[in-house]
């Protein structure tokens, strides 16, 4: 995938307008969009503010790492999930889809 940075920042603002920041669609989303923005020679603040994301979830290698409460989410999601966590996987991979107009 040859995605520019302009690319990356319509893919969050589609995925934001869908899902809650802390949503694991939300997530993937934009830590694509980070790594695309460091590979093409952002520093992590540029690519934050361009993103309009959050510059401490950006680590010094461009990562983008969850926040606690969304950590806490998933795991707790993983221990009480019953049967729904295909379908939840495939609406996952749906909106992530979507975003990036894959």
């Amino acid at each position: 995938m040859n995605a520019t940075p302009q690319d990356a920042q319509l893919a969050v603002k589609r995925v934001l307008a869908k899902v809650h920041k802390e949503n694991e669609a939300a997530y993937r989303v934009i830590f694509e969009a980070v790594k695309i923005c460091i590979v093409s020679g952002m520093n992590r603040r540029e690519a934050a503010k361009f993103l309009g994301v959050q510059a401490r979830r950006i680590d010094r290698r461009g990562q983008y790492f969850r926040s606690l409460l969304a950590t806490r989410n998933l795991f707790r999601g993983a221990l009480n999930a019953g049967g729904g966590s295909s379908a939840d996987a495939a609406e996952v991979e749906a909106i992530v889809r979507r975003a990036w107009k894959r």
